[in-house]
């Protein structure tokens, strides 16, 4: 049994995809999670290896070979191949897998013989031979590429799953996965064990995942309630600066496109594997949330007190009205004029609080001297 995670530096990984075809109807799932599986195989996080080669389309099957025997000729610890795409059958049933070149009346000669990927994995020296097939029709392909010491799994339309497995881990298998377990994640797919099922393909790191997505979700929470209060400061600001003239000085800055940019960073290092990326960022896109939140309130407040401050000249202003009214003064021609005076500054939009302010303790004075 070998029991620990492959070295990256004797492991080698060739990822073929193939969903462009000039003779047959595409199939652009076949090429969809190359990306993701070379930034989980290539990441830190993940497998760590330098040596991945991506073959998106081949044309041809001689580029398929080529590549294949240059990584099985290196890969001492690890051969890692995935093969997604259309098997087309001979008609004496021999399986190959098209290129997008290949014509279905000359398979033999434009498409490429899945005996062929048997015969390299069958010489490669590596520890660990595995194949990932996401074939279709996938039961064409049977025990055609069944071979000893080579783990082989066909799971049709389910290189996501596999991927999400070795990206974050398989909850109750402990500190590493083996390639029974990552087989298991696909319980409908065709495993040739070849003797390595208890092999360990990767770490299994899916209680730091469980953590740090944990952790992502709650950013994402946080800058929702960081646009809502955006919303809810921009809303008070707007009315602010339509009543008082100074609020035009009041300024919203855009602290919601920072935050989201930087959950949006977050999240795609997480799509990608790149966990300790994550772990290195959320403690500064949590701060960067909350200094968003603490410079709105601030203007929040500011908004909120220039209003507040013209309703209590208001109601002060209505208090001495009240009093001067009382001692029958209100009709005195100076304190009519220092009325009307305080009345129009506070009524009318945007109001000048300062001359307003001025404007109510002059009423107020007098009232006060009016009454000694």
């Amino acid at each position: 049994m070998i029991d620990h995670v492959p070295d990256p530096a004797r492991s080698r990984a060739v990822l073929i995809g193939v969903g462009d075809y000039k003779n047959l109807p595409a199939l652009p799932t076949a090429t969809a999670a190359l990306g993701g599986l070379h930034s989980v195989l290539t990441s830190p996080d993940g497998l760590a290896l330098s040596h991945c080669a991506v073959l998106a389309n081949p044309t041809s099957a001689a580029e398929i070979v080529r590549v294949l025997d240059q990584a099985a000729a290196e890969a001492e610890d690890l051969l890692l191949v995935h093969c997604a795409g259309r098997v087309l059958t001979e008609e004496g049933g021999t399986p190959h897998l098209a290129t997008v070149g290949t014509d279905g009346r000359y398979l033999a000669t434009t498409a490429l013989p899945l005996a062929e990927i048997r015969r390299i994995l069958r010489r490669c020296q590596a520890s660990r031979r595995v194949l990932l097939l996401d074939c279709v029709p996938g039961h064409v392909i049977g025990d055609s590429l069944d071979e000893s010491g080579v783990f082989v799994l066909s799971a049709p339309e389910h290189t996501q799953d596999l991927l999400a497995a070795l990206r974050d881990g398989i909850a109750g298998e402990g500190p590493l996965l083996t390639l029974t377990a990552l087989a298991a994640v696909v319980s409908s797919g065709r495993v040739h064990d070849g003797g390595l099922g208890a092999a360990v393909i990767a770490a299994n790191p899916v209680d730091r995942v469980r953590e740090l997505r944990g952790r992502i979700t709650e950013a994402a929470q946080l800058l929702a309630m960081l646009v809502t209060e955006h919303a809810d400061t921009a809303n008070v600001v707007a009315d602010a600066r339509h009543k008082i003239l100074s609020a035009d000085r009041l300024v919203i800055g855009d602290v919601v496109a920072d935050a989201a940019g930087a959950v949006r960073d977050l999240e795609s290092a997480a799509a990608a594997g790149h966990w300790s990326r994550v772990s290195g960022a959320i403690d500064d896109v949590e701060a960067i949330i909350h200094a968003g939140s603490k410079s709105l309130s601030v203007v929040h407040a500011q908004a909120k007190g220039l209003l507040a401050r013209r309703e209590e000249l208001r109601g002060r202003l209505a208090v001495y009205l009240a009093m001067a009214v009382r001692v029958g003064m209100a009709e005195d021609p100076e304190l009519a004029a220092a009325h009307r005076a305080a009345h129009r500054l506070l009524w009318t939009a945007p109001c000048d609080l300062p001359e307003a302010t001025v404007a109510v303790t002059t009423y107020q004075n007098a009232v006060i001297r009016r009454r000694s």
